[in-house]
């Protein structure tokens, strides 16, 4: 389903947003690997878990946020329970739920909602305007 090209309809698709499986993998070589059963074309890097983690909501913020512009539904997320373990994944693979910055989302598409006057009052106080 499309999304209209209005901040309405994205800030719908914004707050709508459900959570994404990703599964965190050590590397061989060390670090970390996020890799997104539901968006193929993602994938983050960490040296560690943490990292590899806050660098996978960056990167699913950003996915999910260029499909909103384009007008593209989200996909839907797979059931966790349903996902089946890779026999090759090394020892320490974790499958966990992420959910994708949406106050860093709503701020990158213009829809967070601005103070009374904002930086035009500010501006005009410093003038002696205000």
């Amino acid at each position: 389903m499309a999304i209209k090209r209005d901040k309405h309809a994205w800030l719908r698709a914004v707050e709508g947003l459900p959570a994404y499986p990703v599964v965190l993998m050590p590397l061989n070589e060390g670090g970390w690997e996020a890799v997104f059963p539901n968006l193929a074309r993602i994938r983050a890097w960490g040296p560690d878990k943490d990292t590899c983690r806050a660098n996978a909501a960056e990167a699913l913020t950003f996915e999910l946020g260029q499909l909103i512009v384009a007008g593209d539904a989200a996909p839907s997320p797979s059931d966790p329970a349903r996902l089946i373990p890779d026999d090759e994944e090394p020892r320490g693979t974790e499958l966990v739920m992420l959910d994708p910055l949406r106050s860093v989302l709503k701020k990158r598409l213009g829809l967070e909602k601005r103070e009374k006057g904002g930086a035009m009052a500010a501006t005009l106080g410093r003038l002696g305007r205000n």
